[in-house]
Formats: C-alpha cells, structure tokens, sequence
C-alpha cells in the first residue's frame, strides 16, 4: 500500500497528498477525505453540539465520574437492576389472577412504607431506566456511533430497548386497571390479523365474564421471563467492547438510588380505577414512558398498526448500513515490526486485536493480530506502538509525522517558529480549518494544524520530535471528558503524557510546559482559539473538569436529581384522552359453525383416467360449510346485514364476528338474528330485548350454541 493519499478523517479539512511510503499492498485505499463516514452528517453534529453544550453545562458543577448522562447506559441498567430486585419483591403482595390482581395492587397503597414503596420504586425505577435507555440511543445515534464494526452494539441495543418496553408493556397488563384494559385491547388489536389463536384475542375482551384467566397468567408469566432475553441482548450489546462499564459507580449508584427513592416518597405509584369491558373510559393519567403507543392502539387499525411497527422497526434496525456512506480504513500490523509488547492489546476499546503465536520465525513468542471486523478506525493502537508496528489504513504515521516535522522545520528556518495542533476530527475543534498544503488556519496564526482520527492517535514520540525540531509547542484537542467518540483515545493520551502508559512522552517534553491536551478537551469555536492563544502567549489555560469542592458538587448533584427525578415523574403521569364514541355503543359477537352441505358430481371417463387405480370413484363429494349470516335491528331499523366465511386453513371452522355500532343514548329495542344455513333468508336463531344505552357507555350481546344470547 502507498500512502500517496490520506484516509478521510472524521469531519476534518482534506489533507495534502505525501511520498509514498512502504506498507502492505494489501489495504485497499479509502474514499475521498471530504467524503463524510454517514448520511446526513453535518446535522447530526449540530445535534451533537446539544449534548456537548450540557456536558459543559454540568462538568461546571460536578465530576465527570458524577455526571449520569455520561454514563447513561449504565443508569439504565442499575435502574432496571432495582426494577427486577422489587419486582421479585412485589410477589409477597400481588396475585396474578384476573380476578384478584387489581385487588392486591389496590391494597398496596395502605402499607406505603412496604408493599407501597416497593411497588412505586419498581415503577420508577423501570421510568428511570427507559429515560435514560433513550438518552444513550439518542445521543449513539447523534454521535455516529453505529456504522461499520460498531452495527452489533446498535441493533442489539435497539432490540434491548424493544424488550424493555416490552416488559413495561406488559406489566400494565398486569395491574388490570382501566389502563390495562387499554393495553389489552390494543394488544389483541394486534395480535388478531395473525394466525395465533383459535377465536380472536380481542373477543376476550368485551366482557369483564370473557376474560380469560389462562391468558391473563400466560402475560404474567411472559413478563417474568422476557427480562432474561433482555440479559442476553445486554450481553451481545458490550460484548465487543474492552472494560465495559456495565453497572454505576458508588456515587452514580447512591444518586440513582436517592431519585428513586425520593420520587417513590413524594409521589407513590397510583392505581387507575378498575378495568370494566363495558364501561368507555373519557381518558386517565398514565405513564407515557411505556404506554404512549396507547395513543396508536386505541385509534389504529390492525394494518396500519402493522406497517408502523415493521416500516418503523425495519428503518431504526437497518440505521448501520442504510445511513453508511463509506467504508472506513482499518488499522493493520505490519509483522516484522512487532515485538510482542502486548500494549496495542491492552490499548484497544472494542478487542479487535489479539496475540497469536508468532508467524514470521522472529525471536518472539507472540504478535498482534487485528479483526477488521472488529475495527472502529480510532488508530489508538498507533500510539500504542513504539516500533509503529500498527497503523492505520492511508493515514499511516511516519508520512504524517515527517509532514508535520517539515512544516515546523520551515517555520523555524524562516524565524518565526509555530505552535502544532492536533483536532480529533470527532470533537468540535474537528471543524477547524488547515490548509492541506502549509497546515496554516486563518484563525490561528502561527499554527499548524492536522486533525486526527482520535486524540488517542497522537504517537507520544511525534510529539517529542516535533519540540526537538522548533516547535514552540503541541496542543491536543480531543472531546469533551468522558464523551470520547472512541471511549478511552482522550485517557490513554494523558496517562502517556504522565508517563503512565506506554508508549510515553519523555520527561523533558512533559515537564516543559509545551503540551497542552487536558484543558482543550470538548471546546470548540472562540473559546478553543482564545485557550490556544493564551498557551500560545505562556498563560495558563482554565481546566475543563469540574473545580467545586465536595459541597458544591454534593449540592449540584441534588439540583440534578430533582431536576431528572421530576421530568421523569411528570412522564409517568400525564394526562390522556381516550377516543370518544357518538353517544353510545352496542357491541354484538358470536362464535358459531355454519351448516354443512354435501355437493356432488360425476366423474368423465377422462377424469377417472386421470386418477390413480385406488382413487377412482363414479362420484365426488365436497363437503361445505356455510357462512353465517348476522342481521341487527334497532327500533325495528336495520343497522347490519353480513355473511361471515368460516376461519380454518379448509374452511371448516367457526364463524367469528364482533360489531361495534354507535347508538344514541337511552331506551332502544334491538333484535339480533343469525342464520346458520346455506338458505341466506332463513334465521334459526333470534332474540329480541328492550337495552337501556348510557353515555359513554357500550352493551354486549354474544352469542354460542352453547349458551346462546346473552346480553351483558
């Protein structure tokens, strides 16, 4: 491979073409620098600026190690940890029959301290974790995080995200409560276009003496155990990354815990009244959190239901390749080089490299070998390597090293020697400008800059060698702390500078004051060129961590939980307005076999030729079953007339219907007939009865051969 032209970096200016240099041929060259990695590119970095304005906002006042949307991920999983832990819990006090569970949950609210509290911690905490669940999506999703090898963590995080609405879905249910009705309708809704049961789902559910108790404990049971198919997708979700933070920290997990605990207390979990079949509810407060596609099911047909959810699911699902405009280059080893250090293993975020036996007959047990599945094209393990025994596709470091040494050398041999910047092109200072031929920028003069995949890709000896040429200094700007695109570049870079990593800056280089990276991270804009300047004319620059003493930081971080506790709390108990009905509504449904009809016909000569020996018969007979016929009338008006074809593969099973007509309120006669005959005029079973219709209010009439009309 030549490195006649650079790689595209991340948001940064194109890069001058360098002399070839001698690397494997077998890494093909990448797309054109300017050419973004995504679709839509530049709007989801103005997106971005949102997030890195808040982290501003609150690294002012609290540690990064303090701040829960930097670690968003993991105070969605502590929360749902405290969610399964009282989950458990609430079994001492719920029964999960259809018959006793709003009862038992009920009764919870008279013991507030114990079954009350447990029951409200259980529902925040859930609340808790769906927020925080769509904060780390959204903000994966604005950073770009989800192309080339990083597709994995987002469809497996896509899918835990499903399963977690799932479980709350589902939960509910569980209460069965008018919102649960709701949430049971809208399920059947659902599930009746598909050939799951025998009778529609959603005749169940038209009389509070339908419902089944055996479904209504298949939901309970599904709720229960859904969450180990979440511990699974949580698993694939980390599974490529190295040193995952999977759980809080002791202070992230005393705040999570403080929220839930102070929101249980100041607003327990309450119960909506009890779900009636027959009763049209005119709307309830509910938690939006997991029941607003309520606001779909209760308006929706089956179909469209179903087009959203697979459209819907299909485009959010396919984001790592419908979104990706180009391949990434990938770093790769160059054998002879490597002397088995293992410090490229260790350095790698996502284990996309691996020690394998020795291949080339060296005088070393082991080398490095990169996945270039695997591969996130960060060029961490470049610095990590003193011998530059890894590297990066088309942005190999020695033709950038010598670029930038050549820069400052010229700099100096004209007496007016320059600064060196280095821009994660991931950051905001990305946006900065060089000039591919001099590395100069408009708006630092006496610079020269070159953007870099990540912070973690600047070689702790390019800057040693670039001071020893006449640089004045180098500054490093990377992202904001702990919002590193590539999750450890910024602190790897650091702990070399302080000689804590390999590969490290000398000692002389970082004590000179020279280097600046720290106080740099995550500016952008003026406040970036002002930091530069003031290096550049030997002031300090102010950190960008936070400096509030432990009182200070104790206070914001109460501030912060009151803040996130009470948007939480306010989702989980907005109003909503339920669909209203003209009036009044008469519901009428019947599950009935039609008659059968035997019809004959007499075979040709050809036929019977056509037939094997032992099917050969005179005659045949096809055996039908007739559609049933439904007439409904209302003060002796005709409102319906239908046939309705027999369910089953063949044809030859019940009739189903459920009718939903709107009334006006008050006295009506109606008369319900249904025929069973392949005779469409003849009615064998009818009934007749003066209903009194209220408002906002439905009557049911239902009809088997087994207990004929009833009218509820």
């Amino acid at each position: 491979m030549t490195a006649e032209r650079l790689e595209p970096l991340r948001g940064g200016a194109p890069l001058t073409r360098i002399a070839p240099v001698a690397t494997p041929t077998s890494h093909s060259e990448p797309a054109e620098p300017h050419e973004p990695e995504v679709r839509a590119d530049a709007l989801l970095r103005r997106l971005e600026w949102i997030f890195q304005r808040f982290d501003t906002l609150i690294g002012k006042l609290l540690p990064v190690a303090w701040n829960p949307f930097l670690h968003a991920g993991a105070v969605a999983i502590t929360s749902l940890g405290v969610a399964t832990v009282t989950g458990i819990v609430l079994l001492l006090w719920y029964q999960p029959s259809v018959h006793g569970a709003y009862d038992s949950v009920a009764a919870m609210a008279d013991a507030p301290f114990s079954a009350g509290l447990v029951r409200s911690l259980h529902r925040y905490s859930s609340d808790l974790a769906m927020f925080f669940a769509l904060c780390h999506a959204v903000r994966v999703f604005v950073e770009r995080r989800f192309a080339g090898a990083r597709w994995l963590a987002w469809v497996t995080g896509i899918t835990a995200l499903a399963v977690l609405w799932f479980i709350g879905w589902t939960g509910y249910w569980l209460v069965w409560d008018m919102r649960a009705q709701h949430v049971a309708v809208g399920s059947a809704r659902l599930l009746d276009v598909l050939p799951i049961f025998v009778d529609p789902m959603g005749r169940s559910f038209l009389t509070d003496e339908g419902v089944n108790s055996l479904l209504f404990f298949v939901v309970f049971f599904v709720h229960m155990l859904v969450p180990l198919a979440l511990v699974f997708a949580l698993w694939l979700h980390i599974t490529r990354l190295a040193r995952p933070r999977f759980l809080t920290n002791r202070p992230l997990t005393y705040w999570t815990l403080a929220c839930l605990l102070g929101l249980s207390l100041s607003s327990p979990a309450a119960t909506a009244t009890r779900a009636r079949m027959t009763e049209v509810s005119q709307g309830f407060s509910m938690d939006w959190w997991y029941l607003a596609p309520l606001a779909l099911t209760d308006r929706l047909d089956a179909g469209a239901l179903w087009a959203l959810l697979v459209v819907g699911g299909a485009l959010v699902l396919t984001v790592p390749w419908s979104m990706r405009r180009r391949r990434l280059p990938k770093a790769f080893v160059t054998v002879a080089r490597c002397n088995a250090c293992r410090q490229c293993f260790e350095d790698c975020p996502y284990t996309a490299i691996t020690m394998v036996p020795r291949s080339d007959g060296r005088n070393y047990p082991e080398q490095a070998e990169i996945d270039p599945a695997r591969c996130v094209s960060c060029g961490i393990c470049v610095a990590s390597c003193s011998s530059i025994g890894t590297d990066l596709e088309g942005f190999t470091l020695t033709p950038q090293r010598r670029r930038l040494e050549a820069w400052v050398r010229e700099a100096a041999a004209a007496g007016s020697p320059v600064h060196v910047l280095f821009t994660c092109a991931e950051s905001g200072a990305g946006a900065l400008a060089f000039d591919p031929e001099t590395g100069a920028c408009a708006a630092l003069p006496g610079w020269r800059g070159l953007a870099v995949p990540c912070a973690g890709w600047v070689h702790s000896l390019t800057i040693d060698r670039l001071l020893a040429r006449g640089a004045l200094g180098v500054a490093v700007a990377g992202c904001a702390p702990g919002a590193c695109h590539f999750r450890e570049g910024d602190t790897w870079l650091l702990q070399r500078l302080a000689g804590e990593r390999a590969v490290e800056v000398s000692r002389e280089s970082a004590q000179s004051g020279r280097v600046l990276i720290e106080p740099l991270a995550g500016l952008r804009g003026r406040a970036l060129i002002q930091a530069l300047t003031r290096f550049a004319a030997g002031q300090s620059a102010p950190r960008a961590g936070s400096r509030s003493h432990f009182a200070a930081a104790a206070a914001a971080a109460v501030a912060l939980g009151v803040f996130v506790s009470g948007f939480v709390g306010v989702g989980a108990d907005l109003g909503y307005a339920t669909p209203s009905i003209d009036g009044a509504e008469l519901v009428v449904s019947f599950k009935h076999p039609g008659a059968v009809s035997e019809h004959c016909r007499t075979l040709s000569a050809e036929d019977l030729a056509d037939l094997p020996v032992h099917m050969r018969r005179a005659e045949v007979c096809d055996r039908r079953r007739a559609p049933v016929q439904l007439r409904i009338e209302v003060d002796g008006r005709p409102v319906l007339a239908g046939a309705y074809s027999p369910s089953g593969i063949w044809g030859d099973g019940n009739s189903v219907a459920v009718e939903r007509l709107a009334v006006e309120p008050g006295e009506h006669r109606v008369a319900v007939a249904i025929g069973d005959t392949h005779d469409p005029d003849e009615w064998v079973f009818q009934a007749e009865e003066t209903v009194s219709f209220a408002a906002n209010a439905r009557r049911v009439v239902t009809f088997d051969r087994l207990t004929g009309f009833v009218w509820h």
